[in-house]
């Protein structure tokens, strides 16, 4: 009896254990999808801006859009209807354009007179500070304008003491501030009141970082690497060269397009302009298009119409490409589609800049956001067309 007694009181302690235990989790439950519920989903925002020109309008933005995106990290061609790029083509990305990486330069080497009057007034330079976030670090870069760009956190800001603006996207809490210094004005030298400032808030934060470099001398007659001589035997200096990848397509469906209308067809003739860039997409990151979607694998395909094209090939190269290169790689694509005998309906050239620039065109603001991408691609025409599609995240302002 006794031990039935004892079995029975067990028995009622683990049951109220076990409603206690059931109690709670149905608690955490309801918790984890009360946050569940709270999270937003929905994609980030972002800004496509898509146009149609021609080379030969006065008012065609083709080289002022390329110029003015300085810092690109990947430059990509594709071209139905070639088994490999033509030797135009290939030459262009064969020319060594390399660039360098110096480790540890502090702000105030960009100030320094000699440097100025020697490169940043001699030339086009290109630097952008490498391995900093934009979202977590200070970020600084040289534009080919002149012009210092600094993207710090309000800590650095404060202690900085210059004149700034908060950034375009938090101006509610002001984490981030944006900071302009012209390097050419003639009044930018040594015993001038702004000069001596911005010298004594650069020695004062010690503010350093390591910096992908290229310089592109303009009738000087020097060597685009005379640039090194400012920092060898003080720095950490490396040549780098662009990293090249090719890849070819066989029994590829295409898209159909005319060059004259951006939007769709009532007929179904061709397919929008915003099709295609989807499709390009696809096809830059490796994903077939040409089976029907799959729900569980993918849900691209190539929009219709469409063409099968025997061949395509694809061509990228990837590091620090100045515009200088990607305005050669244009010329030598808008002459291929001139050329009588070229077989390709379109090609198409795609430009990705840095996630973590201060900047994407111009002087305009640059953020990450959830993925940091300002890109552009153009599609050329044999009729001396082109499409223009400039993407950008939700930390931009639209180009």
């Amino acid at each position: 009896r006794m031990s039935e007694v004892r079995f029975s009181k067990l028995s009622v302690q683990t049951c109220v254990c076990i409603t206690k235990y059931i109690a709670l989790l149905t608690t955490c439950s309801d918790v984890i999808m009360s946050l569940t519920l709270q999270l937003d989903l929905r994609p980030p925002r972002s800004k496509l801006v898509m146009e149609k020109s021609n080379f030969a309008d006065e008012k065609s933005r083709h080289r002022k859009n390329v110029e003015e995106h300085h810092f690109n990290h990947m430059v990509e061609v594709f071209i139905p209807g070639c088994a490999e790029l033509p030797p135009s083509v290939q030459t262009e990305f064969d020319m060594p354009d390399d660039y360098y990486l110096i480790k540890d330069v502090p702000l105030t080497e960009f100030i320094n007179k000699d440097f100025i009057e020697n490169f940043v007034k001699k030339g086009s330079l290109y630097m952008l500070s490498h391995h900093t976030h934009i979202d977590k670090h200070n970020v600084y870069a040289v534009l080919p304008t002149g012009h210092l760009i600094l993207s710090v956190h309000k800590d650095t800001y404060e202690e900085l003491g210059l004149v700034g603006q908060p950034s375009q996207f938090n101006r509610k809490v002001k984490r981030k501030f944006v900071v302009e210094v012209d390097l050419t004005q003639d009044i930018f030298v040594p015993g001038k009141k702004n000069y001596e400032r911005v010298k004594k808030g650069f020695e004062r934060t010690e503010l350093k970082a390591d910096f992908l470099l290229s310089w592109k001398p303009e009738g000087t007659g020097q060597l685009a690497g005379s640039i090194l001589s400012h920092f060898h035997g003080r720095y950490s200096c490396a040549r780098h060269s662009q990293v090249p990848q090719a890849s070819r397509h066989t029994d590829l469906l295409l898209p159909v397009l005319t060059s004259s209308q951006l939007g769709d067809s009532d007929d179904g003739d061709w397919c929008s302009a915003r099709e295609c860039y989807e499709w390009l997409g696809a096809v830059s990151c490796g994903i077939s298009c040409n089976e029907a979607p799959e729900h569980y694998i993918s849900r691209f395909c190539c929009p219709d119409p469409s063409e099968m094209t025997p061949v395509a090939v694809r061509h990228s190269i990837t590091g620090f490409v100045a515009p200088g290169k990607v305005l050669r790689i244009q010329d030598s694509l808008r002459s291929y589609m001139t050329d009588n005998k070229t077989t390709s309906p379109w090609v198409a050239l795609t430009v990705h800049g840095f996630a973590d620039s201060p900047v994407s065109w111009a002087r305009r603001e640059h953020g990450f956001h959830h993925g940091g991408e300002n890109l552009y691609t153009f599609l050329f025409f044999p009729d001396s067309t082109y499409w223009l599609f400039q993407a950008v995240g939700t930390n931009d302002i639209c180009p």
